[in-house]
C-alpha cells in the first residue's frame, strides 16, 4: 500500500472515530464514506468489476421476485 493511501485512511478513521466521540454520527458516516472509497481504490479493479456484476445480479432476482 502507497505512503500517501495509508495516511489517507488513517486520516479519514481518525476523523470517523473523532466525530462519533462528538455524538456527530452525520460527520462519522462520511468519514467512513471516505475510508471504504479509499480503500476500493485500493483494489483490484476486476473484483470491483465482479462485486458489481454479482450485486446486479441479486438486485435482478430480487426484483423478479416481486
Amino acid at each position: 500500500m502507497a505512503i500517501d493511501q495509508q495516511r489517507r485512511l488513517q486520516t479519514a478513521a481518525a476523523q470517523a472515530h473523532s466525530a462519533q466521540d462528538q455524538g456527530d454520527f452525520a460527520a462519522a458516516n462520511d468519514a467512513w464514506r471516505r475510508y471504504v472509497l479509499i480503500e476500493d481504490a485500493l483494489r483490484d479493479p476486476q473484483d470491483l468489476l465482479d462485486e458489481g456484476v454479482e450485486l446486479s445480479k441479486v438486485a435482478i432476482d430480487l426484483w423478479l421476485q416481486r
